[in-house]
């Protein structure tokens, strides 16, 4: 009689993304607890703009020696240190107490959590089969997306009420011997610090870099997840340092680098700018500012899995050479065309339906992206993503730098957004060209 295969792998998917759900949490918390915190320690908004900034100069350049160090000690080890350090730094900002012990525990979030998507990508592509591989990175992407979404509410509660067992204590009261109103955003920092650092051990004892060595994991699994017709496998470590010559002769990779800093630099207007927008274009009050700027990110959640769908479904169709750059070409277009669209709306709700296109059609390509970096990269999926990632987070570190200086052209401020979004368009012109180069069927390193 055949062996049923085993599930563990589902398993391990699912520890990543939530994984992935800590990782943005602790990322974005900062930002939410922001007007409770400048003013309880001093910051004046300059110091708090450099704040935010340091953590994506941080990220982007950790981003390739994260990936090479997951390749060549295997994520088993590197992601749970990652996340237990990256976690710490979360925490010790609860107890931090002036500018200068922020700016370095967040330059150390950012240091630590660039090793969380390359080592993620490792692990789907060690543990899933390469027809499912797409979308199996769609959910670990979810796991970020879900974790930006409900970081706002979660975070603000948590910094504004306490729960006890007496039930919730915060708003307008202090809590004696616990934390005043004014401290209050201390709270989310230490939890989500807290939560991460336990879920690191866990990780390390539950996890294994390999599924033949999982304990749980039978034969048949072992033989249905190394399959016989994946062209990209390679489960060797790297034991040398990253091929950065062959990154660098490798044009495919350098195109996939352009889609990824074109694709951030005009997501990353709905979680930084969208708000202003809203602000000085339409008026909108608080608590519809705060809807707004949460149902995009929802919307990238099915985005994120119906990509990773569409990405196995082309390229078991059109092999690898197409099977991932059509569905990444593809959303490209939407997005510039949501962007576009946005000049002929007159209406706050209408403009968030287009920010929730942005974001919807920005995460369906995604996870081809990711897999497109496994199919390539052997045994240095880690650094291949990395490399890629790295130049999509510079995209995002200058994008509200150059769209605002664009905004600041015009007096009136309609027409000042409106060229903005006529730039983001643009941008995910050229970014569409260069995904049809994206050549899947070229390894960076030939065994």
């Amino acid at each position: 009689m055949r062996e049923t295969p085993t599930a563990v792998r589902y398993r391990m998917i699912a520890l990543t993304t939530l994984v992935a759900v800590m990782l943005y949490l602790d990322r974005v918390c900062l930002s939410i607890v922001g007007e409770q915190l400048r003013p309880n320690l001093g910051i004046d908004e300059t110091e708090f703009a450099w704040l935010m900034s340091s953590f994506f100069w941080a990220y982007a350049l950790f981003q390739l020696p994260a990936g090479w160090l997951g390749d060549r000690y295997g994520p088993r080890r590197m992601l749970a240190i990652y996340l237990f350090f990256w976690s710490a730094c979360t925490g010790l900002m609860g107890l931090a107490m002036g500018f200068f012990s922020l700016l370095v525990l967040r330059l150390g979030c950012g240091m630590f959590e660039a090793g969380a998507y390359p080592l993620a990508a490792g692990i789907v592509s060690r543990w899933m089969p390469f027809s499912t591989r797409g979308t199996a990175s769609g959910f670990v992407a979810v796991g970020g997306r879900l974790g930006g979404a409900i970081a706002p509410v979660l975070t603000a509660f948590l910094a504004g009420g306490l729960v006890s067992s007496f039930g919730v204590v915060g708003g307008g009261l202090a809590v004696p011997g616990v934390w005043s109103l004014d401290d209050g955003w201390r709270r989310p920092f230490l939890l989500y610090g807290a939560i991460g650092m336990v879920g690191a051990v866990i990780f390390r004892v539950w996890f294994r870099d390999r599924p033949i060595d999982h304990p749980a994991v039978n034969d048949a699994e072992a033989a249905l997840i190394r399959g016989s017709g994946d062209p990209t496998r390679d489960d060797g470590r790297a034991l040398s340092l990253p091929p950065i010559g062959q990154f660098v002769r490798h044009r495919a990779m350098w195109l996939c680098s352009l889609v990824q800093f074109l694709s951030n630099f005009a997501w990353v207007f709905i979680i930084t700018l969208f708000p202003l927008y809203l602000t000085q274009v339409f008026q909108t009050p608080v608590e519809q500012r705060a809807w707004y700027q949460s149902m995009p990110l929802y919307a990238g959640i099915f985005g994120m899995l119906l990509g990773g769908w569409i990405s196995d479904k082309t390229t078991a169709r059109y092999g690898l050479r197409w099977g991932r750059a059509i569905p990444v070409a593809g959303s490209r277009v939407l997005v510039g065309a949501a962007y576009a669209a946005c000049l002929l709306l007159d209406s706050p709700l209408y403009v968030t339906i287009m920010m929730c296109l942005v974001a919807f059609a920005t995460d369906m390509g995604t996870a081809p992206v990711w897999a497109w970096g496994q199919d390539i990269g052997g045994r240095y999926v880690g650094a291949a993503i990395g490399w890629a990632n790295m130049w999509g987070n510079f995209g995002a570190a200058i994008a509200p730098l150059v769209l605002l200086a664009v905004k600041r052209q015009f007096d009136d401020p309609t027409m000042g957004w409106n060229a903005a979004f006529l730039l983001c368009a643009a941008t995910q012109v050229l970014a569409a060209v260069a995904a049809l180069g994206m050549d899947g069927s070229r390894k960076i390193v030939e065994r």
